[in-house]
């Protein structure tokens, strides 16, 4: 097996690694070790409603690495926090058109978590795939703004 081969289902779909998503139980917290220790960039923390969850972004040259913090008792990540403790969460793949990715791997039969793409951080849209069509992997779709 290539180490460059795109797996069957995504290929002609993704564009590449967007960011890895770390669960966090705290963003002030876990900021330190990447910010102050390992020395990578942020961003301003923001609120996206829709996951109930906090976002900061860290770069280090063109990688990007998203903490994800639980804004509430009900957000999705909250449960993962309570089964599992912080790690990482998923990867997300950049896409150029989010619905038109969700509408190709529909017509391969590959299992969606959202089925229309939704608003993801910093004026993303998002779609996630579901972790048994992938391995146990959860993955996301992403497509920047333009």
């Amino acid at each position: 097996m290539g180490s460059e081969r795109v797996p069957e289902a995504l290929s002609g779909v993704v564009r590449g690694l967007h960011h890895v998503a770390v669960v966090v139980q705290s963003l002030e917290d876990s900021a330190k070790l990447y910010v102050e220790t390992l020395g990578m960039a942020s961003s301003a923390p923001e609120f996206v409603a829709d996951q109930k969850v906090n976002v900061l972004v860290l770069r280090a040259g063109e990688q990007r690495i998203e903490l994800v913090e639980p804004a509430s008792d009900d957000s999705p990540v909250s449960g993962f926090l309570e089964k599992r403790g912080g790690g990482m969460h998923h990867l997300a793949w950049r896409v150029d058109d989010v619905a038109a990715a969700i509408a190709i791997l529909e017509q391969r039969g590959v299992r969606m978590i959202d089925r229309e793409p939704r608003a993801g951080s910093h004026g993303t849209r998002i779609a996630f795939v579901h972790p048994k069509a992938t391995h146990g992997v959860l993955m996301e779709l992403v497509e920047d703004p333009t």
